[in-house]
């Protein structure tokens, strides 16, 4: 058997063309956080673990749509919202329909019925569950670079519109419809400039050429691309206690350390004996004719 050292034109016939299992694709995409597209301030930034690593300024950004999620899901956070808010919430759904098994204080046991989910239960007259999607996509431009994750809120998930202007879940399903998969077209993601919080409107682009199309294909399969249209949260660990560290005996450090100090037992109280102070002789009664007597004389 040879010894494998290097990757060269010289692969075996059988093994060209191979594509790479689920088991591999764990290994070579794993590790990192996810990439995603914030949409805060109305401006279209890439992030990258938590850091800004580039932003688009123009009023719109052209994607290919590779992976998402099927479902609109829920997200309960007891603290005021943040939309830029990357811990984990106090209660969330991934299906939309009952908490997740991973959450310690669910809120109520579906979310149809959930206290939290009632309009006037938030801020605004809103309810204070936030509803959301996650997409997985690319951009137009890189189809072949990094796969990003984009967080949709609800004014960009719900809705009516035209076919230049159309919230997400219309957008989708004017596109199944009309025959075609979300990733064989170009996405156009826009702001809507009357909202007065960040939201998006969909309309498609040009449809993709062959090669794009097949890359495309292979981006979403991706672990990255599952990864990113899922809804997981994470605790995160506590610092280990590690023991404290003792310098060994007779060392120059166990030396210069303060001698520790001995507790001694404390000593039985002791009981003085005080002397009885002897007590003072009653006074002699007075009538109150003597007291109104003597408030005269002082007068």
């Amino acid at each position: 058997m040879s010894n494998v050292t290097t990757f060269n034109a010289d692969l075996p016939a059988h093994l060209r063309n191979v594509p790479i299992d689920d088991f591999t694709k764990a290994f070579a995409f794993s590790g990192g956080s996810t990439k995603r597209i914030s949409l805060r301030g109305r401006v279209f930034r890439l992030v990258d673990g938590g850091k800004e690593i580039a932003k688009n300024t123009d009023p719109f950004m052209d994607v290919l749509i590779v992976n998402g999620t099927k479902t609109v899901q829920k997200t309960w956070y007891a603290q005021e919202y943040n939309a830029e808010e990357t811990s984990a919430p106090d209660c969330w759904s991934s299906n939309g329909e009952r908490p997740d098994a991973d959450v310690e204080d669910p809120q109520g046991s579906n979310c149809k019925e959930c206290p939290r989910a009632i309009k006037g239960s938030g801020a605004g007259g809103r309810a204070s569950c936030r509803y959301s999607m996650r997409l997985s996509v690319v951009l137009r431009n890189n189809t072949g670079g990094d796969v990003f994750q984009l967080i949709l809120p609800s004014k960009s998930i719900f809705g009516q519109g035209n076919v230049t202007n159309m919230p997400f879940l219309q957008y989708a399903k004017y596109v199944g419809q009309s025959g075609y998969n979300l990733n064989m077209l170009t996405t156009r993601l826009t702001f809507d400039t009357d909202s007065d919080t960040p939201k998006l409107i969909f309309s498609n682009a040009e449809f993709l050429d062959e090669e794009t199309y097949a890359t495309c294909v292979e981006q979403g399969n991706t672990v990255v691309a599952v990864n990113a249209s899922k809804l997981s949260f994470t605790k995160r660990a506590a610092e280990p206690q590690l023991p404290r560290l003792v310098a060994p005996a007779g060392s120059a450090a166990a030396l210069a350390a303060p001698a520790k100090e001995v507790a001694e037992e404390p000593a039985e109280p002791m009981v003085r004996s005080e002397k009885k102070k002897e007590p003072a002789p009653p006074k002699p009664k007075q009538n109150l004719a003597a007291m109104v007597d003597e408030w005269g004389d002082d007068a």
